[in-house]
């Protein structure tokens, strides 16, 4: 049997969406990209012209380097810290907490996305009786090799 080659499709659309709304769709999301590339550009463009007009300012010199060299104390006295055997458990202990409430967070995500696919509900009452918002969100991630 000879087999026929099939297309790929470009793009992969929900069941209910029609292939025109799914066109606009990608093409409202490119421009949204570039207008969103373009901003952020701005935006490092005039952050770096706040920096060069706050360090012209003498008491803004002075302040930061008074900051650096705080924040060099600083340093020093954690690294002091660190050789204290309670400073060393209570940071592992925070560390594997921390670690645990991102894990948690993404799970609840998950699911959160689960029971809006299920239900197309952005309302949800918790265990406490009350009514709380679930709040979808999406980002472009980086490109693909």
């Amino acid at each position: 049997m000879e087999e026929t080659p099939t297309a790929a499709p470009e793009t992969i659309a929900p069941p209910t969406a029609k292939k025109s709304d799914t066109g606009a769709t990608i093409e409202s999301i490119h421009r949204l990209m570039q207008d969103v590339a373009e901003t952020r550009e701005k935006v490092r463009t005039l952050r770096d012209q706040l920096k060069d007009v706050m360090e012209q300012n003498e008491e803004y010199r002075q302040l930061a380097d008074e900051i650096k060299d705080l924040t060099k104390k600083r340093a020093e006295a954690k690294r002091a810290l660190a050789d204290d055997k309670d400073y060393q458990v209570l940071s592992a202990d925070l560390d594997d907490y921390r670690l645990k409430q991102r894990d948690l967070q993404d799970i609840l995500s998950q699911h959160l996305v689960l029971y809006y696919n299920q239900t197309q509900q952005t309302k949800i009452v918790d265990q406490g009786g009350e009514t709380r918002s679930v709040i979808l969100s999406a980002k472009v991630g980086k490109t693909e090799a």
